[in-house]
Order: C-alpha cells, then structure tokens, then sequence
C-alpha cells in the first residue's frame, strides 16, 4: 500500500526494505498503476484522490523503481495487469 504513505515515508520503507534484504534476495512490491503505465488511463489516475486518497497522485508520478535502485537493488520485471503494478527487484 505504497500509495498509502507520503512520498518521504514511502522512501524510508524502500531503504529500509533493501537493508533487511539479505544477499541473493528479492523484494516483491505489488500496488496501483502509476502514470504511464496504462497511457489510456493517464488523464482521470488522478481522480483516486477525490476518493480520500490524500498521497495518491504524489504516488502516481513517484519513481519507485529509482528508489530501490538508489538502495542498490537491481530491477527483475514489471507486470501490469488491469489497473495493479507489481515490481520486483534483487540483492
């Protein structure tokens, strides 16, 4: 539920994820699409707000990917299905 946390949290939780990780590991991180990810549903992503969603655009255009890298994790794949992400990254 990264699109929960504020951006500076969600930051935290994804260093913090990377440190507990032991070597050869993976962490598995599977929420809402983000923007870009499905181009068709780009203009009304943001809409989830209205639903009291106070961090939800934030998350849209937040790069996770860059904030597991910056933990030194490696990218492994990224699937899309219907309007969920899961990402996956390696020690």
């Amino acid at each position: 539920l990264y699109h929960e946390l504020p951006r500076e949290v969600r930051s935290r939780v994804s260093s913090e994820m990377a440190r507990v990780l032991k070597p050869n590991g993976m962490v598995v991180l599977t929420d809402s699409i983000q923007r870009g990810d499905r181009p068709s549903l780009d203009a009304n992503i943001g809409k989830f707000e209205d639903m009291n969603e106070p961090y939800y655009v934030d998350y849209t255009q937040d790069d996770l990917v860059e904030q597991f890298v910056k933990e030194g994790l490696t990218p492994v794949t990224k699937i899309v299905a219907s309007t969920t992400k899961s990402l996956s990254f390696a020690k």
